[in-house]
């Protein structure tokens, strides 16, 4: 029984903190968009969690670096950051949670962009109107 309330107070946390993120990031949605995407992002990171951790270690190193302009210095912190992940996660698997966060970003972000894009394409709109 406790380790199921640990687990659920876990997952709890983690749906509000996606929750809080896609709030800030995505004001123009509803709130049930927000949920709902909010949802979506958490079963699949707890997943990804469970099944791939190594992913979820790489996509959190691309999310740390990505506002990091000069390749030679992105390469070396991701280089850095993707070790410490991959360490660390051998013990500490709400850290690695948490980073999954975040690097969830990443991809849902680059999904969005290109159903935006393909929707555009399908209504006619020249690619010059859509920059």
């Amino acid at each position: 029984m406790k380790w199921s309330v640990y687990w659920t107070a876990l997952v709890g946390a983690l749906l509000g903190v996606l929750w809080l993120k896609n709030s800030h990031t995505h004001k123009d949605k509803t709130t049930q968009w927000n949920l709902g995407k909010s949802i979506i992002e958490c079963i699949l990171l707890v997943l990804a969690v469970a099944f791939m951790p190594a992913i979820i270690a790489i996509y959190g190193s691309m999310w740390i670096t990505k506002g990091i302009k000069r390749p030679g210095f992105k390469i070396l912190v991701g280089f850095s950051v993707g070790t410490v992940l991959m360490i660390v996660m051998g013990w500490a698997l709400e850290i690695l949670v948490l980073v999954g966060v975040f690097s969830i970003d990443v991809l849902s972000d680059d999904f969005l962009s290109f159903m935006k894009e393909r929707r555009e394409q399908k209504k006619g709109i020249p690619r010059e109107a859509m920059a």
